[in-house]
């Protein structure tokens, strides 16, 4: 039995999933890797980029390779070649490896030959394809185990930007209308946009580069896509909903071919575009009812009728006591507090019901849902979200009852939380933490250590946070998207800032209680 380092069989190694055209990982970022040693001997001058690892050890792997392949072997299929007939073999079995695509070879030396054989190298750069060492103390799987973490950091990176820019082309439908929308999606996918309906009739565009998409948007009637190699265009058409016999397109025609992250946002795109076009009645009249009551606010004038502005707005939040439950959840990351906003307001919209939510801080968002609604009700709306997410959910209280202070002690309980943890109003605790003699306290100590840590660099602030909160340097690494040495080395620079040993863990205690009372909400 043959092992690639820590004794791991050969036949149980696994295989990473290809990557997307689109989704290549560079070598050099491989080569980056100073763990895992690699040596690059031939570069190629086409091939940059790789799909997957394949360690195999078959003479003829081509048929099990995935194009853009990297093959990473210890030379197994060349061991038993004579000399006579060892640059032969070489060279047959680097052509077979060329055939699949592949982008380059991996050897390991250490095992079977000391070093990279001068055939493999003269092979390997007849076919442009890469070439580097791996040195016998490293285990293949260690290269397998890089490649399939960085594939899924940068998964969660680009989930995390979808996010945002759907989050930016709702309020621009919101606030501007389809001009706006359009204006900010082109800018976003780098294309011109048009919505024109099944007869070709224009409704709305927006130029781009140069680029009018409405001529081309008046030929379409279905959903496609297609080059135009005569103007070194490429357009997608998205078909929006019917409106019985009538239904509109949303055209993007840019000067490049559109990756999946780009047809995602056209997707959310035209779902806001179909939401401006088929209810602008209802739009209007929320719009109007908005304004009426900063209207009445403005002159504290009450609302005919109703005593108040304030219930009729409120009608969908509060029970029938007219009371409600302030909710505050807490996020480190905003892709995570999007993903559970957006799961309320669905929650919401198949009871019939309207969300309500104030954004307090960077990283908190302030719900008010009925008084009735219970912790275990109020946290299953929120799903598999709140696994990265605090959530402290106050009692029930008369809706002209709600205020600033009450809020930010709910903030203070939530902050105190563990990740992935929920509170009602009789278990969230901390309130001490907001007696005004503990917060002086507090925030005299916070401008002697987290104040100092912001103006040097606000990453030494959440690496900081995220660490006294989980306690461990890997979790740290893991929700922060960053390297252990990375971590290690941002706790080593907050000791030396900060003047302080992080080792003591009562220095810990009392940083922790000074994280957890920074709203960074003004204060």
């Amino acid at each position: 039995m043959v092992s690639l380092g820590n004794n791991y069989p050969l036949w149980k190694v696994p295989m990473t999933s290809p990557l997307e055209d689109h989704e290549l990982l560079p070598l050099s970022w491989l080569y980056s890797q100073s763990h895992l040693q690699l040596r690059s001997i031939v570069a190629s001058p086409t091939r940059t980029g790789f799909s997957a690892v394949h360690p195999i050890e078959l003479e003829d792997p081509a048929e099990f390779l995935a194009p853009d392949a990297v093959v990473v072997t210890v030379g197994i299929p060349l061991r038993d070649y004579s000399s006579d007939r060892f640059d032969e073999a070489v060279h047959t079995y680097v052509a077979r490896i060329a055939a699949s695509g592949a982008t380059g070879i991996g050897f390991g030396t250490g095992l079977f030959f000391r070093h990279v054989p001068t055939a493999l190298v003269d092979a390997v750069r007849e076919h442009q394809m890469a070439l580097f060492e791996i040195p016998r103390p490293v285990p293949f799987m260690s290269i397998l185990s890089a490649v399939q973490e960085e594939r899924a950091r940068r998964a969660r990176l680009a989930q995390e930007q979808l996010i945002a820019v759907q989050q930016q082309l709702t309020a621009a439908a919101v606030s501007g209308g389809m001009e706006a929308l359009l204006a900010t999606t082109a800018n976003r996918i780098d294309a011109a946009l048009a919505v024109t309906d099944n007869d070709g009739r224009p409704h709305a565009g927006h130029s781009h580069a140069g680029i009018d998409a409405v001529w081309v948007a008046r030929l379409q009637r279905t959903s496609s896509a297609a080059e135009d190699p005569d103007t070194g265009t490429w357009r997608i058409t998205q078909l929006m909903e019917k409106q019985g016999e009538r239904h509109h397109l949303l055209t993007a025609v840019g000067y490049h071919p559109f990756t999946p992250h780009q047809r995602s946002v056209l997707r959310h795109c035209s779902g806001l575009a179909d939401l401006i076009l088929q209810r602008p009645s209802y739009l209007r009249s929320a719009h109007r009812e908005i304004n009426g009551l900063a209207m009445s606010l403005l002159l504290g004038i009450q609302n005919p009728g109703s005593g108040s502005g304030v219930p009729q707005t409120f009608a969908h939040a509060v029970d029938a006591h007219g009371q409600i439950r302030p909710v505050v959840i807490q996020a480190d990351r905003p892709g995570d507090l999007a993903s559970a906003l957006d799961r309320t307001d669905r929650r919401a919209e198949s009871r019939g019901r309207q969300s309500y939510a104030l954004s307090i801080g960077p990283d908190t968002t302030l719900l008010f849902v009925r008084g009735t609604r219970t912790v275990e009700e109020i946290v299953d709306d929120i799903g598999s979200a709140r696994r990265s997410l605090r959530i402290a959910v106050g009692e029930p209280i008369d809706w002209d009852r709600i205020s600033l202070e009450r809020v930010r002690r709910l903030e203070t309980s939530a902050r105190a939380l563990p990740q992935g943890e929920a509170a009602g109003p009789f278990v969230a605790g901390a309130n001490w933490l907001s007696d005004r003699s503990v917060r002086t306290a507090l925030d005299r100590r916070a401008a002697e250590t987290v104040d100092r840590l912001a103006a040097e660099d606000e990453n030494l602030v959440a690496t900081l946070s995220t660490w006294l909160r989980t306690g461990s340097k890997a979790l740290t690494s893991e929700t922060l998207g960053i390297h252990r040495h990375t971590v290690r080395a941002r706790l080593e620079r907050i000791g030396e800032i900060c003047e302080v040993d992080l080792e003591d863990p009562v220095t810990r205690a009392e940083l922790l209680l000074v994280m957890v009372t920074r709203t960074r909400a003004g204060e």
